[in-house]
């Protein structure tokens, strides 16, 4: 996928901090849509305003992210809409990075956020009733660069791991390593081979955490596991990628892969074997071009491992849309997979970006636009049987098909 690790407001400039991926950084700036809902074949969608969605709880029930601008954490229920939860970065700093995330039960939020004495940004996690705490302390090796010590980039099922990077400038092995956080521990470094890295999500209980190194050579990212905290490249060495996301019991991990048959980044697969890991390339969308920057990444996946979600990048210049791979299905865009399923999309709106999906596979969240206006909104997918949509359409076919032979 497109990462930026780390924006800094200066005029008219914007360097964007998120896993998110051109589909956010095209759609920056807006004020959104009317609120809306709609119902086909049992498929609903809700947009829940103009901010953007990251994270999701494990029944669908909580959605996480940033407000666009000051990019301030909030969290989203049906109850209270969407709450914004302080210490946000942007407007003291003009700094921020990394991505809010949700624990299953969805009482605690981690996330980027302001110190305490309001100097740097920092990790931090919320906790429903009593507010932020800010994650110390740190490694001994770690520093402050651009005015940020940290940043949050995932947190476990049951809301005690946080994992992200810290700085360490002017250190050996890395500007950043890949972190790991708990009450009992504090911060710890998860390492690297010698270049930076960065642990983008973790399983339930936070023993199993995915992420990125930078290749020690040529600079690339490379995805990786850190199992029990020993750290394991997936794919080839010198293949490049990011791993972003993992089942709860950390057995299938989901991001983006190097496809060495069509020469592109795609979203991928790894399914725990033993001690090693199969990868499998899921492909890209037709008319992606891989000479002027098209892929495909991985954000999110069920907890059965049965549906992917994330976003396709059909070049530079070309936008992006989000994506929905089942393995009946294969990689189908988010609006023609829905339409697959019964349920058409607003002409007026596009999808841009899938950016994660509940445990339970019920839920899926994304960031959209109004086409009309360019007005950004982040928005839910509810999918009532989730079991019975991944035997439809080419897969249902492919049964009756099987039936008749």
């Amino acid at each position: 996928m497109v990462n930026f690790e780390t924006f800094r407001l200066t005029g008219v400039g914007v360097r964007f901090a998120s896993k998110l991926s051109f589909a956010i950084l095209a759609c920056a700036i807006g004020a959104g849509l009317p609120f809306n809902s709609a119902r086909a074949g049992g498929i609903s969608m809700q947009l829940i305003g103009p901010v953007l969605a990251t994270d999701v709880s494990a029944d669908g029930s909580v959605v996480v992210g940033n407000t666009q601008g000051d990019y301030e954490t909030f969290r989203w229920t049906v109850g209270t809409g969407v709450v914004n939860l302080g210490r946000g970065t942007v407007a003291p700093l003009g700094v921020g990075a990394g991505t809010p995330d949700v624990s299953a039960d969805g009482s605690r939020v981690s996330a980027t956020i302001l110190s305490d004495d309001g100097t740097i940004a920092t990790q931090g996690l919320w906790t429903n009733g009593s507010g932020w705490q800010v994650l110390a302390p740190l490694p001994p090796d770690a520093g402050v660069l651009d005015q940020t010590d940290g940043s949050a980039w995932g947190l476990s099922g049951d809301g005690n791991t946080v994992v992200g990077l810290y700085w360490r400038p002017g250190q050996p092995g890395g500007l950043a390593n890949g972190s790991r956080w708990t009450q009992a521990t504090g911060m710890m470094s998860l390492g690297s081979n010698g270049g930076s890295s960065r642990a983008s999500g973790v399983n339930y209980d936070g023993s199993v955490a995915v992420g990125f190194e930078d290749h020690p050579v040529f600079g690339q990212r490379r995805p990786v596991v850190w199992d029990a905290g020993v750290m394991t490249l997936l794919g080839n060495p010198d293949d490049p990628g990011e791993a972003e996301a993992c089942t709860p019991n950390g057995n299938t991990i989901v991001g983006t892969g190097w496809d060495a048959v069509n020469f592109i980044s795609s979203a991928a697969i790894w399914t725990r074997n033993g001690a090693n890991w199969d990868q499998q390339i899921l492909g890209v969308l037709p008319g992606t071009d891989p000479i002027f920057g098209g892929l495909s990444g991985a954000n999110g996946v069920s907890g059965d491992g049965t549906m992917v979600v994330g976003t396709n990048l059909f070049d530079f210049f070309g936008g992006s849309t989000g994506f929905i791979w089942t393995a009946g299905t294969g990689l189908m865009s988010a609006a023609d997979w829905l339409a697959l399923n019964g349920y058409i999309v607003d002409p007026n709106f596009a999808i841009t970006e899938l950016t994660s999906i509940s445990q339970d596979g019920s839920t899926i969240v994304g960031i959209g636009v109004d086409v009309r206006t360019f007005d950004t909104q982040s928005f839910i997918i509810t999918l009532p049987e989730p079991a019975t949509l991944a035997l439809t359409g080419f897969a249902m076919l492919a049964a009756l098909r099987r039936r008749r032979a």
